[in-house]
């Protein structure tokens, strides 16, 4: 008779092993997913196993930030940039096309530089985003009304003409949808270019040189108007920091979105259009007046965005005139405005405010500038009496800053930033200020009984960026507190050195003065 034995199997216990569930997508699924990080994070994922060897091949992405900030010769990163770049650019599988090509370089060398854009056209580019950076003077913000020395609103002679020229085939790509040039010496290619397929165009900081009268006169025009009308399809412009701009012409209808940032020597700007949505200005009072801006329908604007770089003081009203007949001539459609005055926030509150009667749908108010004053709290307070429905309201603070040594101006890497650099100090932290809101703060009786009627409807959300509990300041946060009866969250962002003691003292005094106290207290970092 046979036995039969039973084994009894044991378990160990162990969960079984999860599935990877990722790398069983197709590689164009992972390659779509890898095409959102940069080239360097792209590439190590070739370290994760086997399958993952070669998907950074077929990245069609191209996205590389050089680290460098000073001397590239003398610069202790272990990894060549240089050679980052034409390993990214050669390293493509061979049916792999690069649609985006964006690059923030630091003086990289011609003969590679050349080699690598010229290697990413022929590919049927679709984004070509470049940024350079150089080690001189020229890096200076290109305006006359700030606080570093030596300013204007061009570049010295010394420099003009030294940075590097764009690249001729650039303006003969014809599936090129954006371009993102930004430290260049613009330099267009004789004969006519075509750039049907391009929707996005943003210059910034551009030298640029005009060609020699030849047989036809549009030879002459400036390289920026040349440029501009090679794109008859542009939907986004911006200029910035582009001192050869003194008219623009810009013959697109679909344009949605324009802006011009620090264009110190424009007079007159032309905007073929009925589509524009979004419009952001930065600079001095209108030099053109009435006429600086001439669009086909600006009643569509939805959000606006007007920065004067100039100090308003001792400024008659007749010279703002121009700005608020802007803002009066959006319309019922304005949605956004964006209003950064210097160097009180809200000054020439009373021509500002009979603005704001013509746009009654304004919905979310932002003010940037210096709450330095009794009289400033007045002007804010005026501006939001003319805003009946507004939904949210964000106040800026900034600080006033000493002129700094020339050497302190050497911006090597430009900024990195959209053109929203500040010449008043942001960082300041919150040492002194312990003691001033130990002090009772006091609301004149005039300015307490004033009635504001979003305050009291509609006004759900309070932003107050920089805030550093000084006097003025509390009294601002005080009354809007106080008389926000719909509030529903008041986000504060403090100075990066403001101590925990410091927060905790700013939290109890602004909850102590909420109207609403369901009304939520929150930072941001």
């Amino acid at each position: 008779m046979a036995t039969t034995t039973s084994t009894t199997t044991t378990t160990t216990g162990n969960p079984p092993p999860r599935r990877d569930r990722l790398s069983d997508l197709p590689d164009s699924t992972l390659a779509q997913v890898l095409s959102h990080l940069g080239s360097i994070d792209a590439t190590c994922t070739s370290a994760l196993s086997t399958r993952w060897r070669d998907v950074h091949a077929a990245v069609p992405v191209i996205d590389l930030v050089d680290p460098k900030n000073g001397d590239r010769y003398g610069s202790n990163i272990s990894t060549c940039f240089d050679h980052q770049v034409t390993a990214a650019v050669l390293g493509k599988a061979d049916d792999v096309k690069t649609r985006t090509f964006r690059l923030n370089a630091f003086s990289p060398p011609y003969d590679l530089r050349d080699q690598w854009f010229a290697i990413a056209l022929e590919s049927g580019l679709e984004v070509f985003d470049v940024k350079l950076r150089y080690w001189d003077h020229s890096m200076r913000r290109l305006c006359p009304f700030a606080v570093q020395p030596n300013t204007s609103a061009d570049f010295v002679e010394s420099t003009r003409n030294a940075f590097i020229s764009t690249p001729p085939h650039v303006f003969r790509c014809d599936t090129l949808r954006c371009l993102r040039l930004t430290n260049f010496t613009l330099y267009l290619p004789a004969g006519k270019s075509a750039m049907p397929s391009l929707e996005t165009l943003c210059l910034k900081k551009m030298m640029a040189k005009k060609m020699e009268k030849k047989k036809k006169k549009e030879d002459c025009r400036d390289p920026v108007q040349r440029l501009v009308s090679f794109c008859p399809n542009l939907v986004d412009l911006t200029l910035e920091e582009c001192p050869t701009v003194t008219g623009l012409v810009v013959a697109s209808n679909r344009l949605e979105r324009f802006a011009m940032i620090c264009c110190h020597n424009a007079t007159r700007v032309v905007l073929h259009t009925d589509r524009l949505r979004t419009l952001r200005y930065r600079g001095g009072l209108l030099a053109g007046g009435d006429e600086f801006f001439s669009v086909g329908d600006c009643s569509g604007v939805v959000a606006l965005t007007v920065d004067i770089c100039e100090s308003l003081n001792g400024k008659p009203t007749r010279d703002v005139i121009p700005v608020t007949n802007l803002i009066a001539g959006c319309g019922n459609n304005l949605t956004f405005l964006h209003l950064h005055l210097r160097p009180a926030m809200a000054s020439h509150s009373n021509a500002f405010a009979r603005a704001l009667c013509h746009v009654p749908h304004l919905r979310q108010l932002s003010l940037k500038g210096i709450v330095q004053n009794n009289q400033t709290v007045r002007e804010v307070i005026t501006l939001l009496r003319n805003t009946p429905n507004l939904d949210v309201l964000s106040l800026i603070l900034v600080r006033p800053q000493k002129p700094k040594p020339d050497y302190h101006y050497l911006d090597i890497d430009d900024g990195g930033s959209d053109g929203d650099d500040d010449d008043e100090s942001q960082n300041n932290g919150g040492g002194r200020g312990g003691q001033e809101s130990n002090v009772d703060v006091h609301v004149p009786r005039s300015l307490w009984d004033t009635q504001v009627e979003c305050l009291h409807y509609c006004l759900r959300k309070i932003n107050v960026v920089n805030y550093n509990g000084k006097p003025y300041e509390r009294m601002l946060a005080k009354y809007l507190l106080s008389k926000a009866w719909t509030l529903e969250q008041f986000s504060v962002t403090l100075p990066a050195k403001t101590t925990i003691d410091r927060r905790q003292e700013l939290t109890k005094e602004l909850k102590y003065w909420r109207a609403n106290k369901r009304a939520r207290i929150s930072y941001q970092e």
